[in-house]
């Protein structure tokens, strides 16, 4: 086992070093994500007590400009030069700014009128979400394809990179509860936790840009060049692939029964089981579970192959949270299907980011368009859209369900509609994903694919190494 990266060339064998630091800058960026994927809601209703109805609306009307920004970070990626590559340099750039975005959503003014407060939400929100996440989610995304271009280290690449987010969430959602009670549990007790994780957050992102490099960039990019890259060229490459679009929708509807399970767990532990303090319980079950399965997911890749493990992994996601929905609720009978939520997770999850990356290098093989900032940028506008599309269905539900944030004991409706967004709508998602990639062969054409694409990058080098 190596411990250093010894090698510039593309297809090099990575040390465990780059692998590890890699997957740090992710659990940096889950620290914040977390808070917005599983918490933020939760803070604004149960804390704030605003309008869960309103808030849905400003977080969906968000998405609309996170779409935007999202192709726009990927198309910057695709047309920046420096020394340090096209997609890392913007690690650097914006770790900083996000972590104080992060905290900044958390600062509401508690003696504003609820009209300043919802602006103050829309205007932090879209800071950190659509701008700061975004500038640094889209660039490290799209380092899955320049750090390497070998099969076997890609797939682990995607390995580490789901263990961080793994990582990342697993210590925040195990400690935040605890942590924000211990500090009195109101308004300044969230802000001050939520300022620590972002401050942890930018080391780990730091980490991440120095010990981690870009290979798979052309040979004749310089600081400072200048570079044309046509967008028609490159937007028709991209929706010309039907692989791409086949693994974004499964990746939507992965990550949408992920942003379900998050944002309705809070409620879920209160509102049906009686306690926020269960949420740490079978969270964690999920969590370590998926993280197990993924550190021993590198044999199943090779037995199995990424496809093969999607739909396995989307299986026994649909069965474990449509069993939960359907049976008696309890911390015992939460803590087993979490259990098998996590193992479906960690199958699906362990795979996701080379899925997509293989189908940028289909794309690049059958056009000549290497469109990795936006193609990648499209797993960050999936993450964004369905944690947006989750708060207005989590808003709505419990709204329609007469959800009750004082209430010591839920009605039968807010606990159906509860119900219903941490179990039954997750397990629709995971069933349509588990469709889509029955339909996906991507992965026996992938050898042939990979040898012509190495060789055409070889002739590239030699014919811009004879000119020079």
């Amino acid at each position: 086992m190596k411990i250093f990266t010894n090698s510039n060339d593309a297809n090099a064998q990575l040390g465990v070093v780059e692998r590890v630091s890699y997957m740090t800058g992710n659990i940096g960026i889950a620290f914040i994500n977390t808070i917005i994927a599983a918490f933020l809601m939760f803070y604004y209703t149960d804390v704030l007590y605003l309008n869960a109805a309103v808030l849905g609306t400003i977080m969906l009307a968000s998405r609309i400009f996170d779409g935007v920004t999202d192709l726009v970070m990927g198309l910057i990626v695709d047309r920046t030069r420096s020394r340090h590559g096209r997609a890392r340099v913007w690690i650097l750039r914006m770790c900083i700014p996000y972590a104080i975005s992060g905290a900044l959503m958390m600062l509401v003014p508690a003696g504003a009128t609820e009209t300043v407060q919802y602006v103050y939400v829309f205007l932090t929100y879209n800071l950190c979400n659509a701008i700061c996440l975004t500038a640094v989610y889209v660039p490290y995304n799209a380092m899955t394809c320049n750090i390497t271009s070998n099969v076997y280290e890609r797939g682990l690449l995607s390995v580490f990179v789901m263990l961080g987010a793994t990582i990342g969430t697993l210590l925040v959602q195990s400690t935040v509860d605890a942590a924000t009670k211990a500090l009195g549990g109101g308004a300044r007790a969230w802000q001050i936790v939520v300022a620590i994780y972002a401050a942890c957050g930018l080391v780990c992102q730091l980490i991440c840009f120095f010990f981690t490099r870009e290979r798979c960039t052309a040979a004749s990019e310089s600081e400072g060049e200048r570079v044309h890259v046509d967008f028609g060229l490159e937007m028709k490459a991209l929706f010309g692939n039907k692989y791409w679009l086949m693994a974004i929708a499964t990746v939507f509807c992965a990550l949408f029964s992920t942003a379900m399970l998050g944002g309705c767990g809070m409620y879920y532990a209160k509102g049906i089981l009686g306690d926020t303090a269960f949420y740490a319980s079978f969270a964690n079950v999920m969590a370590i579970s998926q993280l197990i399965v993924m550190c021993v997911s590198f044999i199943f890749v090779k037995k199995l192959g990424k496809r093969n493990m999607m739909v396995v992994g989307l299986a026994l996601l649909t069965i474990s949270a449509l069993l939960q929905g359907v049976l008696p609720a309890s911390l015992v009978t939460a803590t087993i299907f979490s259990a098998g939520k996590g193992i479906g997770g960690g199958l699906a999850g362990a795979v996701l980011y080379a899925l997509v990356a293989d189908t940028i290098d289909y794309g690049e093989w059958k056009t000549g368009q290497k469109a990795e900032g936006v193609g990648m940028a499209a797993m960050t506008f999936a993450t964004k859209i369905a944690q947006g599309i989750t708060t207005v269905i989590i808003g709505a539900l419990i709204t329609w369900g007469g959800y009750d944030a004082a209430a010591a004991v839920q009605s039968p409706e807010a606990i159906l509609a509860i119900n219903a967004g941490f179990n039954l709508i997750p397990a629709v998602a995971c069933a349509i994903a588990c469709v889509l990639m029955l339909l996906y062969d991507l992965d026996k054409l992938y050898p042939k694919i990979q040898k012509e694409l190495e060789e055409r990058r070889k002739q590239k080098t030699g014919t811009e190494g004879a000119s020079l």
